[in-house]
């Protein structure tokens, strides 16, 4: 009886500890992303979750991950943001592969991001079973938005030499195939991916670069 009574206690003190000290969701954006909008149009975002050994060895500085909704669509949204000279200009490609993923027809992508030439970006299918991805990715820093992981590199090493700090961010985007409907899914990918596009550098122009110190 006592030992049943011992355990009710520490299950009880255990939820107790749980309530008061609730753990932190490490990809729901606590600095520089935080200002992120939550709504992207008629696009609503929702907060999502990483595991905690996958947040580990991304080794940000802040991290985001979100679902968007608009009507029956629905798209994912990661950012992974560095500063002072962590580059995180990691292969995404990869990290499906990891997943069991197979990675098809990897291209270059043009988004519409409001400026005259456009954002060129990565674009590649990822096929698992029955689950099948279009993703876009790419990287931005200050006064460069690319799918050129070099150039990209290279522009955070020139501020970092220039300045004595550097910030970056990996971009991507990611929207379900449904029904062998490709198209569709890019219509909504380049919708969403646009707004994207167009609202990130402010933000980081704004908030993020202000926030690296020396």
């Amino acid at each position: 009886m006592k030992r049943v009574a011992t355990v009710f206690v520490l299950l009880a003190a255990t939820a107790l500890y749980v309530g008061l000290h609730p753990p932190v969701n490490l990809a729901a954006g606590h600095g520089v992303l935080r200002a992120c909008p939550q709504r992207f149009g008629d696009w609503n975002g929702t907060e999502l979750s990483f595991e905690d050994a996958v947040v580990e060895e991304l080794k940000a500085d802040d991290l985001l991950i979100r679902r968007y909704e608009r009507a029956d669509d629905r798209v994912w949204l990661c950012v992974v943001y560095h500063q002072n000279r962590r580059y995180g200009a990691h292969d995404p490609q990869l990290c499906y592969e990891s997943q069991g993923y197979v990675v098809r027809r990897p291209v270059r992508h043009l988004l519409d991001d409001g400026t005259r030439s456009g954002l060129d970006v990565n674009r590649f299918v990822a096929e698992r079973s029955h689950d099948r991805r279009l993703v876009y990715y790419w990287w931005t820093t200050r006064g460069l938005s690319t799918s050129d992981r070099d150039a990209f590199r290279n522009r955070m090493m020139v501020s970092g030499v220039l300045d004595n700090r550097s910030w970056g961010a990996f971009v991507r985007v990611e929207a379900l195939v449904r029904g062998g409907d490709e198209a569709g899914a890019a219509r909504a990918l380049d919708d969403f991916g646009s707004r994207v596009a167009r609202a990130l550098p402010p933000l980081f122009a704004s908030v993020g670069a202000a926030s690296v110190r020396p």
